[in-house]
């Protein structure tokens, strides 16, 4: 009796093994055994060494196994002092959205593999925030591209800050402003905004495998080139991860009159065949009027989600094709911009809807702009 007993509290520890051990976990798993076995069967990305340790060293996080002088790693640690207290206000806003992105956002954030972003400058930690998962990341602005950064590293002060210049409105503020950038990229230390681009993803942590100058061809794909152009490509992986993304910056004026025939064409054969999220930042109310149409056309008739502030699609067009949910609190633009960009509606919204209005404890985009905007394709997110 006693051996009977025995053994069947044997079968029963053994059979418990069975169900939970040995997939490490309990419950339901076959979804997340499927992800996992589908990630495991991935080869490990391999990150390009050099391009690393540049960014790393220019984004102020490691100058291991670089040869200083005294008086050039002095500097370094001054310029890593003063990027890290930048980022505080930074991580400030971040961490705020990333707790909204993972709670409020989950209905289709990992559904996203394709991100749109125009008039991004050289953010790339915003719409890979919200939008983690995404295969491709599609940035587009008026600041032109540079030449990818190298193993190649320049240890002088002079370099130090023109790189600090480059991100001090970023760190500080959360958004780019084309007239710095363009005057920011424009010297002898930096030529573009590939670096720019670059330092902000060692920062995000991820590891680079690849950056490329590109050009879009007439039927719409990126293609290499090795003369100077208006498209880069990175390739890259988050620390840890199987999970290989990629990342295109096309420089163009985006206006309807001057759209880029071979950027419509990667377009209109890109955005059809994939589920697209759009962000948009401290886009300076240019989607309010009908000279970007193409463009605002593009987000709304593409988009599953559309994640922006007040500066982006206006509020009136974006209700007609989204639900949408509101945070934070509505105030009209600055003097800066034109008094039409005002949302009399949007304020009214604000005003009927204030006690369930979500919070936003933290500044996102322009000094007075303190709103997020979250439109979800009506019917589309639950598909």
């Amino acid at each position: 009796m006693k051996a009977k007993f025995i053994f069947a509290i044997f079968f029963l520890v053994a059979l418990s093994f069975i169900e939970t051990g040995c997939n490490g976990k309990s419950g339901n798993t076959a979804e997340t055994d499927s992800i996992d076995s589908e990630k495991m069967e991935k080869p490990e990305p391999v990150a390009d060494a050099k391009i690393n340790q540049a960014t790393r060293f220019y984004a102020g996080i490691s100058c291991d196994s670089i040869e200083m002088t005294p008086a050039d790693s002095k500097s370094w640690e001054q310029y890593s002092n003063n990027l890290k207290q930048m980022l505080t206000r930074t991580e400030v806003i971040t961490k705020g959205l990333d707790s909204i992105a993972r709670t409020d956002f989950s209905d289709f954030r990992d559904k996203v593999d394709f991100v749109l972003y125009p008039f991004s400058g050289a953010d790339v930690i915003y719409p890979t925030l919200i939008y983690p998962n995404a295969d491709t990341y599609f940035l587009c602005g008026l600041e032109k591209t540079g030449k990818p950064i190298t193993g190649e590293l320049k240890t002088s002060f002079a370099h130090y800050e023109a790189y600090r210049n480059a991100l001090t409105t970023f760190l500080r503020s959360g958004f780019f402003v084309t007239k710095d950038m363009q005057d920011d990229l424009h010297n002898e230390e930096l030529d573009g905004i590939c670096p720019v681009l670059s330092m902000l993803m060692a920062i995000r942590g991820y590891d680079i495998i690849s950056i490329k100058q590109m050009k879009l061809n007439e039927a719409g794909d990126f293609m290499p080139t090795d003369s100077t152009s208006n498209a880069i490509e990175f390739k890259f992986f988050k620390h840890g991860s199987r999970h290989e993304q990629t990342l295109y910056y096309l420089s163009g004026d985006i206006q309807n009159a001057a759209f880029n025939a071979n950027m419509k064409a990667y377009l209109d054969k890109t955005l059809p065949n994939h589920t697209v999220g759009t962000y948009l930042k401290a886009a300076s109310f240019l989607l309010h009027w009908d000279s970007f149409s193409t463009m605002r056309d593009y987000i709304l008739n593409n988009s599953l989600a559309v994640v922006q502030d007040d500066t982006g699609v206006p509020y009136r067009i974006l209700k007609e094709k989204f639900d949408i949910t509101l945070y934070g609190k509505y105030k009209y633009p600055s003097k800066q911009f034109d008094s039409q960009c005002g949302q009399p509606d949007l304020e009214e919204v604000y005003k009927e809807n204030a006690a369930s209005i979500h919070p936003l404890p933290f500044l996102l985009g322009y000094v007075n702009s303190h709103n997020l905007i979250c439109g979800r394709k009506k019917g589309g997110a639950q598909q």
